[in-house]
This record gives C-alpha cells, sequence and structure tokens, in this order.
C-alpha cells in the first residue's frame, strides 16, 4: 500500500492512498485529522489487539467506520450500510472507494506517518 501526505493551498490536509485503499485517506481526513488523542487511543487499541488482550474494535464515525481486529483493519463508508433497494440490483454499484482493508502492522504504520506529518506541519 501506497501513500503520500500533502497540505493543500487552502490550509487543508490530503492523503492519497493506492488503488483499493484510498479510504483510508478518506478516513484519516474526515474522521481523525489533527486529533492526537484519537490517534493516541488508536495506538492504544492496536496494542491490545496486538497483544491479544482485545479481540475486536469498532469505532463508529460520522462518515465512516473503522474495525480493528488482531491481524487487519477496516475502513469502510457508512453509506455502504444502507440497504439498496432490489430493483437497484442490475445497476453498476461503485464502492471501491468506500471500502479498504489492510494488515494491523500496516495500519498502524500509517497512523504512525499521519502523526509525524501532521506534528511537523504544525511546527513548520
Amino acid at each position: 500500500m501506497d501513500y503520500e501526505f500533502r497540505r493543500d493551498p487552502f490550509g487543508g490536509y490530503r492523503a492519497r492512498f493506492s488503488m483499493g485503499h484510498e479510504a483510508i485517506g478518506q478516513w484519516l481526513i474526515d474522521e481523525v485529522g489533527k486529533d492526537e488523542e484519537k490517534l493516541d487511543e488508536l495506538f492504544s487499541i492496536i496494542d491490545q489487539l496486538s497483544n491479544r488482550t482485545r479481540t475486536e474494535y469498532l469505532l463508529h464515525g460520522g462518515d465512516y467506520s473503522l474495525l480493528l481486529t488482531n491481524e487487519e483493519a477496516e475502513v469502510k463508508a457508512n453509506v455502504l450500510n444502507i440497504e439498496l433497494d432490489e430493483d437497484l440490483d442490475d445497476l453498476a454499484y461503485y464502492d471501491d472507494e468506500q471500502l479498504a482493508m489492510c494488515g494491523l502492522e500496516d495500519f498502524a504504520q500509517v497512523l504512525g506517518s499521519w502523526r509525524a506529518f501532521i506534528r511537523n506541519e504544525d511546527m513548520g
């Protein structure tokens, strides 16, 4: 999984992720942002999952939800939880940018990189 963090011209943050992982970038921007307390909580949860003192963690956000297990992280747009009318079955439903999964260790590395990025931006 490749990713890049940037500051946009309007003072906001951007997180670009490789195809299949775009939802993680959007989740970082929308649900985490510059909230270091949330990052600290997530690192604590990841430690508990890695040490097997916890088996699962679900964080419901405004636009995205995060599910962490002992082995993987899943970011899913909340809109995907909406039941679609059966008449829409013939329509192509595009959700590639709204669901992403990766290993728990990779996810922890992403969070660490995000933390370093926002700290560096605040200092610069």
